[in-house]
């Protein structure tokens, strides 16, 4: 066979192999944890608490949604989970898939391996003494946010959530931001410096992403960048001018995003003349003498509220100033 059929041949063997994959499933926050039998005790006395994060919404809420499944019952549909890790018995490295590959922490990482969309690890583990790599939490993190990003860009519902067209409509205001197709816009007034898009995923539950830009000379510092997030709360939320932010529940954080300075806020707001509360995280970035303050306030009573703060932070990486 000469080479260039060789290679049109191969080539869509290649593609074949790739159109045959479903899309990945289950939960975005989803780890399936297949484990070597051998490591069924290091499983059930905790071993994998510290691959465990806490956001501080209105109460702690864990990140991940772990489920487990032993190496002898990894078929079928869990093949096609979202995010899988591989924890093995030195005995049993023949079950790291081929497509994944070594990196310099003794993690094994790869892509798409049986579904479209998904991200696999593994690690090989002594179960005579069990240690879990530095890092593997925050890859997990990081394959976490690729699928938070896919899920409300792309796969959120049938047709594309990419919107250049918003992206061009903000270019005018300055600055670019991606806001997600399933955002509505419920406040458009750049005059006075703020827009406003909402999303409701459900009749108990509702999302406010809002954009503010303020002109002062004031140093942006932690405890001004709270007082901006609480202003732009009064001034432009509807029947929030009680609105306030718990101080003594707010994680505060510098950040550094395209070049701008500024502070990220987590935490929770309350409004003591409806007897409500909610979560909300907001970045106030510098541009030299104007903040753009962006803000996710999430209203979700009882349930949680990580998911949406991260998809608040998702949304505010797309941020570029002009």
């Amino acid at each position: 066979m000469r080479r260039g059929a060789l290679f049109v041949l191969l080539s869509l063997l290649l593609l074949i192999s790739v159109s045959c994959k479903q899309d990945s499933v289950g939960p975005v926050n989803g780890v399936l944890v297949v484990y070597s039998a051998s490591l069924t005790e290091f499983i059930d006395t905790g071993g994998i608490q510290d691959l465990h994060l806490i956001v501080e919404t209105v109460d702690p809420e864990e990140v991940f949604s772990f489920s487990f499944a032993e190496t002898s019952e990894f078929q079928g549909t869990l093949k096609a989970r979202r995010v899988i890790l591989f924890l093995l018995d030195p005995s049993e490295t023949h079950q790291i898939p081929a497509a994944l590959e070594q990196g310099a922490t003794d993690i094994y990482s790869g892509h798409d391996v049986w579904a479209l969309d998904q991200q696999v690890f593994a690690v090989v583990i002594d179960p005579e003494s069990p240690e879990l790599p530095s890092g593997l939490s925050a890859m997990l993190e990081t394959a976490y946010d690729n699928q938070m990003h896919n899920y409300i860009y792309e796969s959120f519902v049938s047709t594309s959530m990419t919107s250049p067209e918003r992206m061009d409509s903000l270019s005018l205001l300055g600055f670019t931001l991606n806001v997600p197709k399933s955002f509505a816009v419920r406040i458009w007034t750049p005059e006075d410096g703020f827009l406003q898009y909402q999303r409701q995923p459900d009749d108990e539950c509702l999302l406010l992403f809002s954009i503010r830009t303020v002109t002062t000379d004031a140093e942006l510092t932690d405890s001004n960048a709270v007082l901006a997030r609480e202003a732009m709360a009064r001034l432009f939320f509807y029947d929030a001018s009680a609105d306030s932010v718990d101080r003594a529940r707010i994680t505060v954080k510098p950040i550094i995003q395209n070049g701008l300075s500024g502070w990220e806020l987590t935490g929770v707001w309350r409004n003591p003349e409806y007897l409500n509360a909610g979560s909300f995280t907001t970045r106030v970035l510098d541009s030299g003498g104007e903040w753009y303050i962006l803000d996710m306030q999430i209203y979700n009573p009882g349930y949680k509220k990580e998911p949406y703060l991260r998809e608040g932070w998702i949304i505010m990486d797309t941020f570029r100033k002009e």
